[in-house]
């Protein structure tokens, strides 16, 4: 039988991801990442490239987690740093693929 995953507040979630607590951390993955994927898939080319823009997201998420300052909520917090990965993503493959053309 597989655990149920650990949901705290949102509050709890990041103060104790910042104390990085690894528990803490797996679960803010497990709570943003599915909806999070489907935010990077809707930019990508394709599911290699939503992966990636999903990993390189959640990797600046828990890098500027101390500059979250419970304005609005951490999903939509979350995604902002999705979409604006997104968009770096594809403006670097655009030049990397007109580079290749050339």
């Amino acid at each position: 039988m597989k655990n149920k995953p650990v949901r705290w507040d949102e509050e709890t979630l990041v103060s104790r991801c910042l104390k990085n607590e690894v528990a803490a951390q797996k679960a803010l993955y497990e709570q943003y990442s599915a909806r999070m994927m489907g935010i990077c898939y809707r930019y990508a080319q394709n599911r290699f490239d939503a992966q990636d823009i999903l990993q390189e997201g959640i990797i600046k998420v828990f890098t500027y987690l101390k500059q979250y300052n419970f304005s609005g909520s951490l999903e939509g917090w979350i995604k902002q740093i999705m979409v604006r990965t997104a968009i770096n993503f594809l403006k670097k493959n655009k030049q990397f693929q007109q580079n290749i053309e050339i």
